[in-house]
């Protein structure tokens, strides 16, 4: 209306910067916070190790060739290397399909504690996808554990210990 102040304003961009830079701090140290949590940080480490079991089976398939999951021996992670020996490809990413803990700051002091597929450290995934032996691994974050195990025959990969309630429904 002519002649009426109007007492409404908005915010300025100075105000906006200020809280968005607040609610980034706030969200940087949350999370830091969240994942200095053994359990999170545990669990979160073996579902993803589960994923990565059956993208290699995944990658198998595709291919059509064979493929071995590889724990490295110090413990650090792990690596999937194709037919030949060579370092695979994720399938769902093309980088090279390596995973090591210490590289990566949400899983900084997770290590594979026992890896054991058929009495060593390597599974081997047939061209079909289906693993050739028994597998079961034991990766440790301070003093929590989680064991994953996938069963040959079944094909049934679960997290001993799960706390998420994460289910395999990629079999």
């Amino acid at each position: 209306m002519p002649g009426r102040s109007s007492s409404l304003r908005g915010f300025t961009l100075l105000e906006l910067l200020i809280v968005l830079v607040l609610i980034s701090l706030c969200a940087a140290t949350t999370v830091r916070w969240y994942f200095t949590h053994a359990d999170v940080t545990l669990e979160n480490a073996a579902i993803l190790l589960a994923r990565d079991v059956r993208a290699a089976q995944h990658r198998s398939i595709f291919l059509g060739e064979k493929s071995r999951f590889v724990f490295l021996a110090d413990g650090a992670g792990y690596s999937v290397l194709d037919a030949s020996g060579e370092p695979a490809h994720h399938p769902e990413t093309d980088e090279p399909f390596l995973r090591v803990y210490s590289d990566d700051g949400v899983f900084k002091g997770v290590s594979v504690l026992e890896a054991d597929a058929g009495g060593d450290r390597m599974l081997e995934i047939d061209g079909r996808g289906l693993p050739l032996e028994d597998l079961e691994v034991t990766l440790a974050y301070r003093d929590e554990r989680r064991t994953i195990r996938l069963e040959r025959k079944a094909s049934a990969l679960t997290i001993v210990g799960s706390t998420s309630g994460w289910i395999d429904d990629d079999r």
